[in-house]
């Protein structure tokens, strides 16, 4: 099976997304160039639709595509698609979001020896009980095919917040991982629960050899992103996602 990174010009064949996220698209149909490039994912009908590069050159990739209805977008942050074109692909503004590597093994900080690794089977009922509780609009799941592990922290006999990494693509022989479903139960907040939890999965991914580890934030969330920023992590891509009308939650 071809590699979709041999179909990519050379600026985007280094694109730490990319890279990471390619495994996971199934069909992809590529357009564009060192500029701006789209990748419609998934086939024809309701494709999954991400863009890359500058955000004039994307609008003008999306605005010549020859597609009907979308099931999801994201497109450089400033990329401003049409009436026209969103109402074409059944879309509407959902968020604005930043996705985020490191390859640095972050400091160690408050509280991180508490974490523990958690079992993703026997341990299963529990995470989602965190979950549910902490950040109820999740797709994680610890169960899910491909995940490289679950951590947490017990508060008084409780799961008082949960955090799993899942692997991603790479170029070498080991694979990247994904940070995902950081929950933290709302009583427990803003005592640096969460921050702890990041920083041990950081490090247990790059221990074992993934040759960076990467996350995903909500672009408003500017308390996050200093706290990422501190454990070495770095603002690589700055999205905007549009959805079908009524969805609550991206697609898993």
């Amino acid at each position: 099976m071809t590699d979709v990174l041999e179909l990519l010009p050379p600026r985007w064949q280094q694109d730490r997304l990319i890279i990471g996220d390619r495994n996971r698209w199934g069909a992809v149909e590529v357009v564009g160039d060192d500029d701006g490039i789209l990748f419609v994912l998934g086939g024809p009908e309701r494709p999954n639709l991400l863009g890359r590069g500058d955000p004039a050159a994307v609008d003008r990739l999306v605005a010549g595509l020859d597609v009907g209805p979308a099931r999801w977008m994201s497109l450089p942050r400033g990329a401003r698609p049409t009436a026209g074109v969103l109402a074409r692909l059944a879309l509407v503004p959902f968020s604005t979001w930043d996705w985020l590597s490191t390859d640095v093994v972050p400091p160690v900080v408050a509280g991180e020896r508490a974490v523990r690794r958690l079992d993703p089977t026997t341990d299963a009922d529990r995470i989602r009980r965190c979950l549910s509780a902490a950040s109820p609009d999740t797709t994680a799941d610890p169960t899910r095919p491909g995940e490289a592990g679950w951590w947490g922290v017990e508060v008084d006999g409780v799961l008082g917040g949960v955090v799993g990494a899942s692997e991603r693509g790479a170029t070498g022989t080991d694979p990247s991982w994904h940070v995902h479903g950081l929950g933290v139960l709302p009583s427990l907040r803003g005592t640096g629960l969460g921050t702890a939890l990041t920083a041990a999965a950081t490090r247990a991914g790059l221990s074992a050899g993934a040759p960076w580890v990467s996350l995903g934030m909500y672009a408003q969330n500017d308390g996050a992103r200093r706290i990422y920023h501190r454990l070495g992590y770095r603002t690589e891509v700055e999205l905007t996602s549009f959805s079908p009308a009524g969805a609550r939650r991206p697609p898993g």
